[in-house]
């Protein structure tokens, strides 16, 4: 098994140079079952009018969730649905050509773990500045932050964490081996995990997500992301690929485990990356300490145990030594070990 040989190889980093040219990795992605969107959308041009009435004239009692790009909204739509309602600051009508065409292929791709698309609004209102928003479908139990680290924390279960844990893994495969064009998300985090009424995980926040060319997996860019999810050859030098999303799903995963946030408060001015201090327990040989024991209804050690390790080898500072994300569905799906 590919990753077993890898985390072999981490877990002996000073023989990693002479072992890793042995190591031969599956990058197609091939046998993963995905099949290739169609370019079909039923994609709505709000008017802002719609948007304005939708959203109680953008009242701070429907604000749901708040960002660098801007506020996001609980609206109402006129047949009674509900909605989260994206707003993006600071815009111009200079982008709006780019950023419909963006819209049209994420409302193209469809996915049970990928928040669904309604539509889109852009405008030019006086007093008010261009207006660039999108209409997402609402997630009724909000994101996995939420329930983890917000007002009021809820006790997730093992069997529930794992779910959302599998959920988010298939939607980021889908997202690098399913669609046309491969997206790379650049912000996996627990806010932009949402939940719908029976806890399956949609990702969110396509705002930030830059699409490639079919034979172009490798960009250098501006870097987008949120510190502690953010992998590191991504953060140093702009080099981002489909493996910078496995790191980001690795924290994710580590914060399923530890119910930690992804940077450690230690003091008041010190702190610590998640990473760092999950990787320093497992070199201790103290893995398990990496997992909240107040979680209810744990697996048996040896899931766990793989769980720990897969998180470990998704943060893997070294670009290639991490798996791709169908070998992590694969992982994750049956019962094959990480040794």
């Amino acid at each position: 098994m590919t990753v077993m040989v890898i985390w072999f190889s981490w877990r002996r980093k000073q023989k990693w140079k002479r072992r890793h040219n042995s190591v031969a990795l599956n990058e197609t992605g091939a046998g993963f079952g995905i099949e290739t969107i169609s370019g079909d959308s039923s994609l709505v041009m709000f008017t802002f009018e719609e948007i304005r009435k939708a959203t109680k004239n953008f009242s701070r009692e429907n604000i749901v969730g708040k960002g660098g790009y801007g506020n996001v909204y609980k609206g109402i739509l006129e047949d009674g649905s509900e909605v989260a309602l994206k707003r993006f600051k600071n815009c111009s009508a200079a982008g709006d050509a780019t950023f419909a065409h963006e819209v049209e292929v994420i409302a193209s791709i469809n996915h049970v773990n990928l928040v669904p698309f309604r539509g889109y609004c852009t405008a030019t209102i006086p007093m008010e500045g261009h207006q660039r928003i999108i209409v997402c479908d609402l997630m009724q139990n909000g994101s996995l932050y939420d329930h983890l680290f917000g007002s009021e924390v809820t006790k997730l279960s093992w069997p529930i964490r794992q779910k959302i844990a599998i959920g988010v893994a298939r939607g980021l495969a889908y997202l690098h081996y399913g669609a046309q064009p491969a997206i790379i998300h650049r912000d996996v985090k627990a806010s932009n995990i949402l939940l719908d009424d029976t806890f399956e995980p949609k990702l969110a926040d396509f705002g930030l997500a830059k699409f490639t060319p079919d034979d172009f997996s490798h960009m250098s860019t501006r870097v987008a992301g949120t510190l502690g999810y953010v992998a590191p050859e991504y953060a140093l030098y702009g080099q981002l690929t489909e493996r910078s999303d496995v790191y980001g799903f690795g924290v994710v995963l580590l914060v399923l485990l530890s119910s930690k946030q992804a940077v450690i408060s230690i003091n008041d001015h010190h702190t610590l990356l998640l990473t760092d201090w999950a990787w320093s327990l497992v070199e201790e040989g103290r893995l398990f300490d990496v997992i909240d024991e107040n979680v209810l209804e744990l697996g048996p050690p040896e899931v766990m145990e793989k769980y720990v390790l897969l998180a470990i080898l998704s943060c893997h500072s070294q670009l290639y030594a991490r798996p791709t994300m169908d070998q992590i569905v694969r992982i994750l799906e049956t019962d094959i070990p990480v040794h």
